[in-house]
């Protein structure tokens, strides 16, 4: 099919066609990948569509499944967890979006995993069933209605949450809320969900590069996934302080900082000599 232009328009109005649709270019221009209307001068970023993101999650997180499972000794249910949190972890970075199904079906997501999360840390604080089930039902609507509220609220699409600060703190997240005594299983599964993050934001600046197969030229969405700081103080602010602390609790966690409420007190010293007697009456 090949390209059209507005009636009374001189110049290319700045269309991307589909593949194959470059043809009467010429055999030079080579279309990299399908993209939407984008009009001249507009400025909107390319990204990767959601399909591509869970395409591209999901098969690093069998790679990664597979890994742990034949060479790094793990079981094969802790390994296809971790290929599992891969490939959801390779959406998190779009929960900034606008709405929409993609959306929606990750809050869901995230808000039946948040509860199986914490299950473990609320049962070892011996709370009955009910009140186990009663936290669980509370997390889930906590995270789908009032999480999904505050997002679209609060953040702006290609913000924070598409930053290496925000990999960083889903990473640790998933490291702490995982209630295992073994130190290797909690750090598979805080690396799986590094991974997935990583792959959607390597995925993103890869869209960002334009070739029309005679020149490359960077849109201007380039650079705002891989960031460590965005635009505005306030969202850089809350990140990296969440980011101080979450860094601060595991290292804690793995000892390399000691644990205040942990140090012991000091001993005692016993006052071994014999002191005079006082007198009665002064």
């Amino acid at each position: 099919m090949a390209r059209t232009t507005p009636p009374g328009s001189s110049g290319d109005p700045g269309w991307l066609r589909s593949p194959g649709a470059s043809a009467n270019a010429g055999n030079s221009a080579v279309e990299i990948r399908r993209i939407v209307r984008i009009p001249p001068g507009s400025g909107d970023p390319v990204m990767a569509s959601y399909r591509e993101h869970i395409t591209v999650s999901g098969l690093l997180g069998i790679g990664c499944g597979a890994a742990a499972f034949l060479s790094a000794g793990y079981s094969f249910v802790q390994s296809a967890i971790a290929a599992a949190l891969t490939w959801v972890a390779g959406m998190l970075p779009d929960l900034d979006a606008e709405g929409g199904r993609p959306i929606r079906e990750l809050m869901t997501l995230l808000a039946a995993l948040t509860p199986l999360l914490l299950m473990q840390q609320v049962q070892s604080l011996g709370m009955s069933s009910d009140h186990t089930l009663f936290f669980a039902m509370l997390t889930y609507a906590t995270v789908r209605y009032g999480g999904a509220f505050l997002l679209a609220r609060l953040t702006v699409h290609r913000g924070m949450f598409h930053s290496i600060p925000a990999l960083l703190i889903f990473s640790e997240l998933t490291f702490l809320t995982w209630h295992s005594e073994d130190l290797r299983v909690r750090t598979l599964m805080a690396v799986s969900v590094g991974l997935g993050f990583l792959s959607h934001l390597v995925l993103d600046e890869m869209y960002s590069v334009q070739w029309d197969g005679s020149r490359v030229r960077f849109a201007k969405s380039a650079g705002s996934a891989l960031k460590f700081w965005g635009d505005a103080a306030l969202p850089n602010g809350v990140a990296m302080g969440l980011l101080i602390f979450l860094t601060y609790a595991v290292l804690v966690e793995l000892d390399y900082i000691r644990d205040p409420s942990k140090v012991p007190a000091p001993e005692l010293l016993e006052v071994t000599s014999e002191l005079p007697d006082a007198p009665l009456y002064r």
